[in-house]
């Protein structure tokens, strides 16, 4: 569910809502779901459905002015006003938040877009005692590719004049993955398809912890569009990526790799049926 209030020509808030559930009772699909306007807890209450893993968030976008957008989002997965207020870093903090900002025909050169983005999101959010409740599909997270536990910094340029393009991506991030040893097999919070019963301890849980991981990206790409109709673009891409872990296990391992690649591409279909 998704409920969007345009409070002001300049400032929008969003607030959201999903849920994983269990079929636990053989019910199949439940129909109160389809509701917006009740929150699913009290669904869940209601109809005996109690084992669903609920995440609430709320999202807003400002409009600065005609060149500027400012946007974020707050998502909460556990609320236990006792542990958010104790100070003690308990495991219940499951939260994360987005900030970012786009500037349009930045420095007044036109078609010049610059975007910063700042992603956190604490350890054991998404993750359910029971793995099928988690927050993902397909074995992937439906958030955050990195799942949880973990900081990003994102700053993206692209520019286009005439038929050129260019496009600048550097991801900057720490991470805190699991060891996956004999002696230490414990769940640090950022694969949320782990047992968050396996978790490292209650409370002192903060990001990174586990095997602390930095990592950078970057990727720089430029090219020429042959055909608009089709989108039909000639294009050279180099992406570098450097990851350290702090302890080399089987399945972190330190890295640095670079990639360059030529190519075509173009949009196998352009329907357009709105004239």
């Amino acid at each position: 569910h998704y409920l969007s209030w345009n409070v002001s020509k300049r400032l929008n808030i969003g607030l959201f809502e999903s849920v994983m559930w269990a079929d636990t009772n053989g019910r199949g699909f439940d129909v109160n779901y389809l509701n917006p306007i009740i929150f699913f807890r009290a669904i869940e209450f209601q109809t005996g459905q109690g084992a669903g893993n609920a995440i609430l968030g709320l999202s807003a976008k400002y409009k600065w002015n005609n060149k500027v957008n400012l946007y974020g989002q707050f998502i909460l997965d556990e609320f236990s006003l006792g542990d958010v207020t104790g100070g003690n870093k308990s495991w219940k903090n499951k939260f994360g938040f987005q900030l970012g900002a786009k500037y349009f025909n930045a420095f007044k050169v036109d078609n010049l877009l610059l975007q910063a983005e700042y992603n956190q999101v604490r350890p054991y959010t998404y993750s359910h005692n029971t793995e099928i409740l988690n927050y993902g599909h397909f074995n992937q997270p439906m958030a955050h590719l990195w799942g949880a536990n973990f900081r990003e910094l994102v700053l993206i340029g692209r520019y286009n004049y005439k038929r050129w393009f260019a496009d600048a991506k550097f991801i900057i991030g720490q991470r805190g993955f699991d060891f996956n040893t004999d002696e230490d097999s414990f769940a640090y919070g950022g694969d949320i398809y782990t047992n968050e019963n396996n978790r490292v301890g209650d409370t002192g849980i903060t990001i990174g912890q586990g095997n602390k991981t930095n990592s950078f990206m970057t990727e720089l790409q430029a090219g020429y569009l042959l055909n608009p109709e089709t989108n039909l673009k000639l294009f050279t891409n180099i992406i570098y990526r450097d990851f350290n872990p702090q302890t080399i296990t089987s399945t972190t391992t330190d890295s640095n790799t670079l990639w360059f690649s030529i190519g075509l591409r173009t949009d196998l279909f352009n329907w357009y049926n709105d004239f």
